[in-house]
């Protein structure tokens, strides 16, 4: 299985209520007040560190509206066993 290149759109997941995307190897969660639709896919681009978790920038293009941009951090996704 190959890798996405960086300009290859992705799609957002939800899972046990984190909503994240992948990304070179890594989970980035999106923050409490996101806005990017699950319908919409993604681009992502590696930002410099901060001193923090890693991070990237997650742009979604929507056609006919204007572009949704927002930074995204590395996150856990707990996994629950199923019932």
């Amino acid at each position: 299985m190959s890798m996405k290149t960086s300009e290859t759109p992705r799609r957002i997941y939800t899972r046990n209520g984190v909503t994240h995307v992948l990304f070179e190897g890594r989970t980035f969660g999106a923050p409490a007040e996101s806005v990017l639709s699950l319908e919409h896919p993604v681009t992502c681009e590696k930002l410099p560190s901060d001193g923090g978790r890693a991070r990237v920038e997650v742009t979604q293009r929507r056609g006919g509206r204007p572009s949704l941009t927002e930074t995204w951090r590395t996150v856990t996704v707990p996994r629950k066993p199923r019932q």
